[in-house]
């Protein structure tokens, strides 16, 4: 899930503890590599394909809804994403090719679940991010003047108490800038930074003081944040029969289940199989918008109807505006378990109508379609460099859409450039290891695209009709890793909703039932699951190894003994 609202060069992958400079080290591979590439303008045509209408950012139930997936897991795994990787070579240029054609890209994050994206290089080498105790993390009005005055006494400038801790420029000084780059990840990272706050509180009240202070509070935090990826995190993502046999178990007992990422070697960093492909799975998950709060909804973007660049959006690396404050968690994150709503049937398409009640949204459907924003992405985040590399490799073609890149010819590229096997290759791995997956057939390697047929019946409401396009046939064997994983998960909604003869149905089936959900499955579902599991199990830090985490109890409430981000997000 890689960066869900940016390019791919902005950070995709992650060296040294802590760190953003140095050389980096190589990402592994799970598979050897295609053989030659695919042909760019075939990828172009492809990356068209994928993108959706227009939209207006409405509030209720909409058909692109998947109730798997509440709005705010696009962002949390957006934050994990910052946490494990951060690709030092984001050109796409083949020039900067290895000898076999594939590039060399390097990760300057730890592969590890250790929110150094939130501590940086921790207290003794970065003291600014931290208060006088060593431990407490600043924030906007944390260990600050919360206002200046002038000589009359009258307040001439205050100190968002709601946003992160930044510098004269505006620019947040955090453990990783790309936290700041739209405004719910950047509330996330401050969500963290006050939970790692009222940690360090409850651990003074017990009396822990000195060094200990920020070892013990670091240590219940990054605990408390693994198993929310664990317990609340890749239950709505990955298909339970993909996470079963790895989940429930010890290390030791975890290892005879590995069909890809096996240890050693392998996994002295992250596999381009999970960086470029697997886990981008999120940019399919972004809506058009979001409502913040009672008085603010907003597009992630300008789409391709809007040339205004300036308009009001979620694009970040600026002060927080107090209007995008997010005024309650409940309208990102459920406090409910996993699964609770994919039963639902009760729901009806939203109006025009503003609704600004506390309700929760959802992340849309984990499929092959990206909302039209993330077609004409702005050129603050494509980033010069990936357009210009992007136009030279699709020549004599253009780029169609107002001279702006989209996301998905930009993934597409870059898992070309990595040499990425193909979808079915990564099945046959999966297969020789023993699990019972199946193959995509041509009827699932589809892409919803809207339609003005009428879907046999007719269509007495007027409603949005859609139908099942194949892509085109070079792929329908030798499918790019990235697109399958997304035909992948909607393939259970193909499967539900076939169509009329014509391979034609209407928007509200998409609403309720199975027409509704979607997760990752095999694929993208497994090289997921066995990348998260195994850093775990590697990492003698973690939840599953250190000496004191048998003995340790989280801070935050249990339900089940499942713990939730809603939960994280609300303790004070």
């Amino acid at each position: 899930m890689t960066n869900p609202i940016t390019a791919p060069g902005h950070g995709a992958i992650g060296g040294s503890h802590g760190a953003t400079g140095g050389s980096g080290n190589l990402f592994t591979r799970l598979l050897n590599p295609r053989g030659g590439q695919y042909d760019p303008a075939d990828l172009l045509e492809l990356s068209i394909m994928m993108k959706g209408e227009p939209d207006k950012v409405k509030d209720g139930a909409d058909p692109e809804e998947n109730l798997w997936v509440p709005a705010g897991y696009t962002y949390l795994g957006q934050f994990i994403d910052h946490d494990l990787t951060f690709d030092s070579t984001s050109s796409l240029n083949p020039q900067d090719a290895a000898a076999d054609g594939t590039r060399q890209p390097t990760n300057l994050r730890t592969p590890r679940f250790d929110l150094d994206c939130l501590y940086g290089d921790g207290p003794d080498a970065q003291p600014f991010m931290y208060g006088d105790d060593g431990a407490t993390l600043l924030y906007g009005g944390s260990g600050l003047p919360t206002h200046e005055v002038s000589p009359n006494g009258a307040i001439i400038a205050e100190t968002p108490s709601w946003d992160l801790l930044r510098a004269p420029n505006g620019r947040a000084i955090i453990g990783d800038k790309r936290n700041d780059e739209n405004s719910i990840v950047s509330q996330i990272q401050y969500g963290f930074v006050r939970f790692h706050n009222a940690v360090v509180q409850r651990l003074k009240d017990e009396g822990v003081e000195g060094s200990d202070l920020f070892t013990k509070a670091r240590n219940h935090v990054r605990w408390t944040y693994q198993r929310i990826i664990l317990e609340d995190f890749l239950p709505r993502i990955i298909k339970d029969e993909v996470l079963e046999d790895l989940k429930d178990k010890t290390p030791e007992e975890r290892k005879a289940h590995y069909a890809l990422y096996k240890g050693g070697v392998m996994r002295k960093n992250l596999p381009r199989e999970f960086v470029a492909a697997a886990y981008r799975f999120g940019h399919s998950g972004v809506r058009t918008g979001y409502r913040l709060n009672r008085h603010t909804k907003l597009s992630i973007f300008p789409d391709s109807d809007h040339t205004d660049q300036q308009a009001d959006s979620l694009i970040g690396f600026e002060p927080l505006p107090k209007h995008h404050v997010i005024d309650d968690w409940k309208r990102f994150f459920p406090d409910s378990a996993p699964g609770a709503d994919i039963k639902r049937r009760d729901r009806v398409l939203a109006g025009d109508k503003p609704d600004p009640k506390v309700q929760l949204q959802y992340a849309y459907k984990l499929d092959p379609t990206l909302v039209d924003p993330l077609g004409v992405l702005p050129p603050r985040i494509a980033g010069s460099d990936a357009t210009i590399q992007a136009k030279d490799q699709i020549k004599p073609a253009q780029l169609p859409n107002l001279d702006r890149p989209s996301l998905a010819l930009l993934n597409l590229l870059r898992g070309n450039s990595y040499g990425l096997p193909s979808g079915q290759a990564v099945v046959n791995a999966l297969q020789k290891a023993g699990l019972k997956v199946t193959a995509l057939t041509k009827d699932e390697l589809v892409i919803r695209a809207p339609t003005d047929d009428v879907p046999h019946g007719g269509n007495p409401k007027k409603t949005q009709a859609f139908k099942w396009t194949k892509i085109n046939e070079k792929f329908l064997n030798d499918t790019p890793l990235w697109f399958y994983v997304l035909a992948e998960a909607q393939a259970q909604i193909v499967r539900a909703i076939p169509g009329d003869s014509k391979r034609v149905f209407l928007e509200t089936q998409l609403l309720n039932g199975p027409g509704a959900l979607s997760q990752l499955g095999w694929v993208g579902g497994r090289i997921v699951a066995e990348v998260f599991y195994g850093i775990l199990d590697e990492d003698t830090d973690s939840i599953f190894n250190h000496k004191e985490a048998a003995r340790w109890k989280p801070f935050i409430e249990e339900h089940k003994g499942k713990l939730r981000m809603l939960d994280l997000l609300n303790f004070r």
